[in-house]
């Protein structure tokens, strides 16, 4: 997947969303990790309403031939860098927590934002990820199956939904964080 998308494009897309939460973390200040969590999770969720609300259907409603050609260059990029994002988000996130001191007495709605984030990763690397591997491997196939390929399309944006209703929910804890609950 890595040489499909371009191995500069597979670099960057692992290293700035897994450095920047280290670099956050080692700057020990609150404010940089909260720039840092704050972007990549609004990176995450944009991507997430994205691909759920928009790329979704507009990839049902191609061609065949015309989804297979979108889903070359889209399925391995997208694969390679979300991935890495949810992590530099979930880690950021609690690194930040940390570093404002949240975990000596843990509320609610932390402990909530935290199970979200986890249910979130396994979602991420176990389904979705699964999903898109065998967008990749069809569209990498000699005779793509483009019977599975919309399968597999239609699968994974109904999950992107659920996706995005955790994400939605996630934002409320970290509501609840700031103001106490």
């Amino acid at each position: 997947m890595a040489a499909a998308a371009t191995r500069p494009f597979a670099v960057g897309a692992v290293a700035v969303p897994l450095g920047l939460p280290v670099l956050g973390y080692l700057s020990n200040n609150i404010q940089v990790m909260f720039t840092v969590h704050l972007f990549l999770g609004a990176f995450w969720f944009g991507t997430s309403v994205l691909g759920a609300v928009v790329l979704g259907p507009v990839m049902g409603s191609l061609s065949a031939e015309a989804n297979v050609e979108f889903a070359e260059g889209f399925v391995p990029k997208m694969n390679l860098l979300m991935e890495p994002v949810s992590v530099g988000v979930v880690g950021s996130g609690i690194g930040l927590a940390s570093m404002m001191g949240l975990w000596a007495s843990p509320t609610p709605s932390l402990w909530a934002a935290l199970g979200l984030a986890i249910a979130l990763l396994v979602l991420g690397f176990g389904p979705l990820h699964s999903f898109t591997a065998g967008m990749f491997d069809e569209i990498a196939a000699e005779e793509t199956d483009h019977e599975r390929l919309a399968s597999l399309n239609k699968k994974y944006g109904m999950l992107s939904l659920v996706e995005l209703v955790l994400m939605i929910a996630i934002v409320a804890t970290m509501s609840g964080i700031r103001w106490g609950f």
